[in-house]
This record gives structure tokens, sequence and C-alpha cells, in this order.
């Protein structure tokens, strides 16, 4: 499959932070083919945005990737004029930026990123950088996982973007139970749960050592049962110190305009390393 990785480049710093990212995934996932592709909205002018450019472009050359690039002016917003110049398409990735939005929004409500997710014609993944001197290659991944079948397989393309780097990989599953009765659970409810989130990342770790030979990572699961996912992602993050967490947006959990309740947000504002939100269509 000839996949494509399109970075939507706004010019800012945080831009050019995931732009390593951008360039670490094309290296391993797409044939070391990335395209940088900024809207002209007044931000920045065209020759500022070329000179910024050119010094992807020549990282990405240490690399071995070849970087191209499409400056184009705005046609009625930047989302609009994205949407119109990313191919659509399973084959389509497009990086972008998740950072803390100005006059109090959130990190992805409201922004260019939250409408590319709600859009449905390519794959996205927005990330926030928390530690920039990583370079886009993050040693130790935490990788949590729903349970859904499905959700799986459509993550996989994502975690082969990361593999070049990962020495460790931690898959978590958890259990989540109804914030009323999590305090009465039996401990025989409590285990049977538990020994199904267990199964299933026993069947996910086999197809991810199937579908990614030769990566040389250490990989561990854990199972943990909770009313509150978003905090135990970050509980786990922190005790395995992570690099990086890369987590599922769904529709359900994508971000509403009470973004102080949204659990994505809450990862995204509590973090202490980068955060990789992806959604494939």
């Amino acid at each position: 499959m000839d996949r494509r990785i399109i970075l939507a480049y706004d010019g800012s710093i945080n831009a050019d932070w995931v732009a390593r990212y951008a360039i670490q995934s094309a290296g391993t996932f797409s044939g070391g083919q990335l395209t940088l592709l900024h809207v002209l909205d007044g931000t920045f002018t065209r020759r500022r945005i070329k000179e910024k450019i050119a010094a992807i472009v020549t990282e990405g050359e240490q690399r071995c990737v070849s970087c191209q690039h499409l400056i184009v002016e705005q046609a009625g917003d930047v989302y609009s004029t994205l949407l119109q110049t990313i191919p659509s398409g399973e084959q389509s990735y497009c990086l972008c930026g998740a950072r803390i939005a100005p006059r109090g929004r959130g990190f992805l409500t409201g922004t260019v990123s939250e409408k590319l997710f709600r859009c449905q014609r390519f794959n996205v993944m927005a990330i926030r950088v928390v530690s920039p001197g990583l370079l886009g290659c993050p040693s130790t991944l935490l990788f949590p996982l729903a349970g859904h079948p499905r959700g799986f397989r459509t993550a996989m393309p994502f975690l082969q973007m990361t593999a070049a780097s990962v020495k460790k990989l931690y898959l978590l599953r958890v259990m989540t139970a109804n914030p009323i009765h999590f305090r009465y659970i039996s401990a025989t409810a409590a285990q049977r749960k538990i020994a199904e989130g267990y199964e299933y990342l026993n069947r996910v770790a086999g197809e991810i050592r199937k579908q990614t030979p030769g990566v040389p990572w250490r990989l561990d699961s854990s199972v943990i049962l909770s009313d509150d996912w978003a905090k135990e992602i970050l509980i786990q993050a922190g005790k395995i110190n992570a690099s990086m967490i890369l987590l599922g947006a769904t529709e359900r959990n994508l971000t509403s305009r009470f973004f102080y309740g949204n659990k994505l947000e809450q990862i995204l504002r509590d973090t202490s390393c980068d955060v990789g939100i992806y959604q494939s269509i």
C-alpha cells in the first residue's frame, strides 16, 4: 500500500517539534517520503515559511527522508483549505499539532486539529510535544487499548510509525467500572474483568510481534480496574517513565465545548510526556 504522510505545518515552534515526529514516521512507514503542507493565513510571510520549511527539509535529509513541500493560499479558512488539499482515503495520514489554544480553549477543542479528526476523510494523528529534546524519537511508549478488535487493527499503523525508536512498549487495558458501583465490586467480579483484559492484551501482543518482526523492543502488559481511565493512563505513564502515550480517539471521547470534563483534554493537559492522539477512517 502506497501510504502518504502529510504534515499540516502552521509554522509555530510546536509544529517544528511535531515535524520531527513526521520525519521519524516517514522514515519507517511511507518509504521515506514526507509532504509538508502550509496554508498561508497571514501569520507568516511566504519567505519566512520557506526558510522554516528548508530547515525541516535539511533535517529530513539527515535522516534519509525526502521532504516535499506545498504552500497554498488560504481559501475560506485554514481547515477548509487543508480539506481541499489533503488527499482523501485510507492511504493518507495527516499529522498535526495539539497545543493549548488561546482564550481559555483546550488542546483540541475548537482547533483545526479537532476539525480534522471529525472530517473522517483520512487518518489523523495530533501530537502534543512536552519533551522536544526527544527529537520525535520516543524510547518508552505507553499504548492504552480500549478492547475493541477493530480498534487495534486501526491502531497498528500508528504504532508502526513510532516503531524505529521504541525500546520498551507497554500495553495497557483499563477495565472501567461505573463510579457508583466501583467501590462495591466483588473480588470475583474484579478478577474476572482483569482476566478478560489480559486475555485481550495477550492476543494483541501476539499480533504485534507478528506484524513487527525483527523490532527489538521489550513488550509488557498491564490491566487495571478503575472508574477513571484517563487518570489511570496518566498514573501508568508516570510509573513507567513513558516518553510518549499513543492513544486512540473516538467520536465519543473527542472534545466538546465542555472540555474540562473531557478525558482526552485531561490527558493532554496533565501529561508529563508527549502524547499522540490518533484516529483511523
